[in-house]
Order: C-alpha cells, then sequence, then structure tokens
C-alpha cells in the first residue's frame, strides 16, 4: 500500500530520506520532487518497474538523477567538449545532459531541489527517475497528482509541502553531449 509522507523541502528529515533510500534498495519505486516536474524513481537495477508503472515504450530510455557532478564522474562518464562546461554553469538545475558511459549512452541530472539531492547523495549513486505520470499523460507537478495516477505502482510519494516555489510544470531541457558534437534533444526550463 502506497502512502504520501510530508517533507520540508528546505530541510528533509535525514531519517524521512533513509526511509525512501531503503524502500529504492528494496527494488520498489518512489515519488520524488523537483523543481521542473514531480518525478518517480527507482534503483537503476530494477528499471523495468519504471518502464511498467509507465505503460512507456521500452525504447525511450530514462535518465539518472545525481546528487552532485561528482557521481557522474564516478561512473566514466565522458562529457565531450561542452558537457563539463555546461554541467558546472546549469548544475544543480533543470538540465539533462546525455553522456557516454562505459555502459552506454545515459541522460543525467542534478536537480535544483534539496529532498532529490538529499535522496541521491544518501542513496551513494545516480538514481533512475521520470516524470511521474502515464506515458502520454501530462506531467504530474505534486505529489498528490501523481498519486492519483500511480497509486497502485508506487510505495512511497515524497510531498514537499513547503518552502519552494511549485514548478511551472516544464521538463528539464536535455542536451546530448558526445565527443564532437553537442544539440539539442528537447528544449524545457532552461533556455539556451
Amino acid at each position: 500500500m502506497s502512502e504520501i509522507i510530508k517533507v520540508k523541502a528546505n530541510s528533509p528529515d535525514p531519517e524521512i530520506i533513509r526511509r525512501a533510500c531503503d524502500i529504492l534498495e528494496a527494488g520498489e519505486l518512489i515519488g520524488v520532487p523537483t523543481e521542473t516536474v514531480y518525478g518517480i524513481a527507482c534503483d537503476p537495477d530494477h528499471i523495468e518497474k519504471i518502464y511498467a508503472a509507465k505503460e512507456r515504450d521500452r525504447g525511450k530510455p530514462i535518465a539518472r538523477l545525481a546528487g552532485s557532478l561528482e557521481q557522474v564522474e564516478v561512473l566514466g562518464a565522458n562529457f565531450g567538449k561542452d558537457g563539463r562546461k555546461l554541467a558546472e554553469k546549469y548544475w544543480p538545475g533543470p538540465l539533462t545532459l546525455v553522456l557516454e558511459t562505459p555502459h552506454g549512452t545515459t541522460g543525467f541530472r542534478v536537480p535544483d531541489h534539496p529532498v532529490p539531492l538529499a535522496l541521491a547523495r544518501a542513496f551513494g549513486k545516480p538514481i533512475a527517475l521520470t516524470s511521474a505520470n502515464k506515458s502520454g499523460d501530462q506531467d504530474a507537478t505534486n505529489a498528490q497528482e501523481a498519486f492519483q495516477c500511480l497509486e497502485k505502482e508506487l510505495s512511497l510519494f515524497l510531498d514537499d509541502f513547503q518552502g519552494l516555489e511549485k514548478p511551472e510544470g516544464k521538463p528539464s531541457t536535455v542536451i546530448q553531449c558526445l565527443e564532437n558534437e553537442t544539440k539539442v534533444l528537447r528544449e524545457g526550463a532552461i533556455l539556451l
């Protein structure tokens, strides 16, 4: 049975964050606020659960939420000719960088929101994250909207009930940064 837990946006309770990490480590899905849209997250080892919950095409990639630039570097990501400059300028923030890693091309984002940052840092590695909605439906911007759509699929919804402005509902800007090519894949919250 899923539940919504209130978490202070500006100072997330470490016990709540630890509980959310325990759920991720058990292979379950959780709902997470970000500064753009509300997200659905899991341990990347259980990413198939996100595809099933969202009824998402397996051909569409799912980005990773990182707690820092260093968490991305540890994975051996190649930032190409422009990626590091973009990361240093816009992270934390609503920018997803699609980078080459030893395991293939992956999108990474370091959000500008204390709750997912605390979660990724406590988890110790990037977390799979995408918008909390059924594929093709409008993005959820808060825990209640996500709960209405995904109550049966998620174990926990973190509700940031104070302290931050509500997101405008624009997803992150997505930029692919390969060795010799940089291109915008999706326009979003950051205008370049």
